[in-house]
């Protein structure tokens, strides 16, 4: 007989395509699918001869509810690490009381924007749930599978009526192993990729930057060992991935390490493009121009908005002047540039956000992403939400992305917010100009499918928004 514990990595099932990762869940605004990172990060401290190992990633398999459940109860784990998203809170618990009432023994840890505050409540609250997952960096969940919780870092859980939280510290240079791509079947799509199949790599956790709407500034920032990384992205090459999507908050930040691993990629003529997530005061023309030779793509920014104020109000502590030389530079190495912006933060104007739908034009972004502002649980963006009376601490479903909006912004309603981020889009993406010089610049066959399941899901996004807001 078999006595190996068996170890369940769950991304649970969804009527939308519900993106749950990393402490920031929405529904996909197109078509655009990552894998989930908390889940594939924890793989990596799981020895698949000591452990047997699956992953269930139901959004991506696109998996039912029943499909799901049986496939589960087909495996019998002793543990289960999955997701639970605020954006879905409702489907996903009661999907997890399911599962528990089918498998009384078995044990679930739970990493997710749900679970980020109020935490012995939400233990007590939740009776299917054992472990929060506080930082899916560490090894906490391997520890609680081992039964050994003395030192356990990156989880939480009861001990009688105390609560045990240890989320870990700043560290540096974390030799992190290898995560287990192969176990995540899915069919994972980015927008921006030039050919499949992707993968997705972190070589830094959470971020330094105090931006007050973000839960990032909150957790440990933690930066991974040069060589764990190259040991990675040598593994992807043999194994036959074509692009990688680095999932960092801030790809950069850590300089020596990233620059270790951009030196490497080029010396060894790497030869796999990829895309990554920074800021317009972390990098300079020197360190664009080293991404661009180790296969850069394209760089996502978070601009935000197009006014000084708001940037500082809000903590991002760098100026349109920074964004417009920064979006400048990468044009100029022929980087492709996506621009995040953020609709309706409290008590912002109608001609706020109209002015910064037309900034996004103008510092000319290859692509833009419009987000409706949200009081994700431990900012101190929230607590400014709540003691405005925008919120009410009943507010706990929230989805970034817009899709569904919960409330307006004690300025704009949430219908008036829905119109201007339809605005956003339809301004942007829908200009003829725009649209010719895209399709110019489509260089494989992947790209121009994605660009073609993009366009179709943003433009019935749009009018599936607009009939809804009227």
């Amino acid at each position: 007989m078999n006595n190996k514990k068996r170890i369940l990595f769950l991304n649970p099932p969804g009527v939308k395509i519900y993106i749950r990762d990393y402490y920031c869940s929405k529904v996909s605004k197109a078509y655009y699918l990552p894998q989930p990172v908390d889940l594939l990060v924890q793989t990596s401290y799981f020895d698949s001869v000591k452990y047997e190992l699956q992953v269930i990633d139901s959004i991506a398999e696109k998996k039912s509810v029943q499909q799901s459940v049986d496939e589960i109860f087909a495996f019998q784990p002793t543990h289960i690490i999955g997701q639970l998203g605020s954006v879905s809170l409702t489907e996903d618990e009661a999907f997890y009381m399911h599962v528990k009432s089918l498998l009384p023994d078995v044990q679930i840890a739970c990493s997710g924007d749900a679970l980020l505050d109020q935490l012995k409540e939400k233990l007590l609250q939740y009776s299917w749930l054992d472990v929060i997952v506080t930082n899916f960096f560490m090894d906490g969940t391997l520890k609680w599978v081992e039964n050994n919780l003395n030192d356990a870092t990156g989880i939480c859980f009861l001990k009688g009526d105390q609560l045990i939280n240890e989320a870990g510290k700043r560290s540096k240079n974390l030799a992190l192993s290898i995560p287990k791509q192969g176990l995540f079947t899915g069919k994972y799509r980015m927008p921006f990729a030039d050919a499949e199949p992707i993968a997705t790599v972190l070589t830094n956790y959470a971020c330094p930057y105090p931006c007050t709407f973000c839960i990032m500034s909150t957790l440990p920032y933690t930066t991974r060992s040069a060589d764990s990384i190259i040991n990675e992205l040598k593994y992807l090459k043999t194994n036959g991935y074509k692009f990688i999507y680095f999932s960092d908050q801030t790809f950069f930040q850590s300089k020596s390490v990233t620059k270790t691993v951009l030196e490497w990629m080029i010396e060894a003529e790497y030869g796999i493009n990829w895309m990554c997530f920074s800021r317009v005061d972390v990098l300079n023309k020197e360190e664009l121009q080293l991404m661009k030779n180790a296969g850069c793509k394209l760089i996502m920014f978070g601009v935000e908005w197009a006014d000084n104020e708001l940037l500082e109000k809000y903590e991002k502590h760098y100026t349109v002047a920074q964004i417009k030389k920064t979006f400048a530079l990468a044009k100029e190495l022929k980087i492709q540039r996506l621009g995040t912006f953020l609709i309706g933060v409290p008590n912002q104007s109608k001609a706020s956000i109209e002015h910064t739908i037309k900034f996004a034009k103008e510092i000319d972004a290859d692509y833009a992403s419009f987000n409706v502002a949200v009081p994700r649980s431990n900012t101190s963006f929230r607590t400014e939400a709540l003691e405005q009376g925008i919120i009410n601490e009943d507010t706990v479903i929230m989805d970034q992305s817009g899709d569904q909006i919960e409330h307006g912004n004690g300025t704009l309603t949430k219908h008036q917010l829905q119109n201007l981020k339809n605005k956003a889009y339809r301004s942007f993406y829908f200009r003829p100009t725009y649209i010719l010089s895209r399709l110019f610049k489509i260089s494989t066959f992947t790209e121009f499918k994605m660009h073609c399941f993009e366009g179709f899901y943003v433009l019935k996004g749009i009018l599936k928004r607009s009939s809804s807001s009227e």
